[in-house]
């Protein structure tokens, strides 16, 4: 095996370092890029469905914004305990008749 003096070494390490580094710093621009473009692409997503709702739809989300949701629950609540009740009334089996 043939040998190599220290300067050579030196040399192979200092290149390695700096290619490493180099990747690094371009991997992280990079993925930087990709992040930006889908940021963007969000954005303008987001906008063109603000500019191109219809007015139907618009008073439609804004009924739906607007509607007393704590009503419907309690009226649900009500529903679903007279439920209860009738089911517990149907478990209970009569007295014994004589």
């Amino acid at each position: 095996m043939a040998n190599l003096d220290d300067s050579t070494f030196e040399a192979v390490n200092n290149g390695n370092f700096k290619i490493f580094g180099e990747m690094g710093g371009a991997n992280a621009l990079a993925h930087q890029n990709r992040c930006n473009i889908i940021a963007e692409t969000a954005m303008v997503r987001a906008l063109d469905t603000l500019n191109n709702t219809s007015v139907p739809e618009g008073l439609g989300i804004a009924a739906a914004q607007r509607g007393d949701i704590s009503k419907i629950v309690g009226e649900l609540g009500a529903t679903v305990a007279g439920l209860q009740q009738l089911m517990k009334g149907a478990q209970t089996t009569p007295p014994v008749t004589p």
